[in-house]
């Protein structure tokens, strides 16, 4: 696997770079089928959602539920902005990022919408909050493919200057 920082070749499957350190980004293979939609995290926060709404769950057990979501979702998001992407290389990857941090801002809105259901119970909240997360897994799964199709072209030029050398 390449990466896109310093170029190094890295073994398949490697997470990280063994030249520089950098976190190397996830890539399918391609005869394997893409990937699943990201929705797990989608179906939990639905989930949660129709338990406070049934009573199965307090309004306090939905707030600490959401609290931690919103931890996680603001941990990964931060390793995300971490990466380090060369200048050279940054509008290769400008479609991909856009996408994907609209994506990240549209999950963190729903998640912000949802925690309003706590403030006043009206779970028009928590479905305008799905809406939110729904749109941005979508805006994340192009971001993924978009980055599948960037790192099969990068591969491709890779291969194709170290056969000339």
């Amino acid at each position: 696997m390449l990466c896109i920082k310093c170029g190094h070749n890295n073994p398949p499957g490697s997470n990280y770079c063994q030249k520089c350190n950098a976190i190397l980004p996830k890539m399918a293979q391609t005869e394997v089928a893409p990937p699943p939609k990201v929705n797990e995290r989608y179906n939990q926060l639905k989930n949660a959602g129709d338990k406070v709404k049934s009573g199965e769950w307090t309004v306090d057990e939905y707030s600490d539920f959401l609290g931690n979501i919103f931890n996680t979702l603001a941990q990964k998001e931060m390793e995300i902005r971490e990466i380090e992407i060369p200048e050279e290389a940054f509008e290769d990857f400008r479609e991909e990022l856009e996408m994907g941090f609209s994506g990240i801002e549209l999950y963190n809105q729903g998640v912000s919408e949802m925690k309003l259901y706590i403030e006043d119970l009206d779970p028009a909240h928590i479905d305008y909050g799905l809406e939110l997360i729904a749109d941005g897994n979508e805006r994340i799964n192009e971001a993924m493919r978009i980055n599948r199709e960037n790192r099969r072209k990068l591969e491709e030029m890779y291969i194709d200057t170290s056969t000339f050398m």
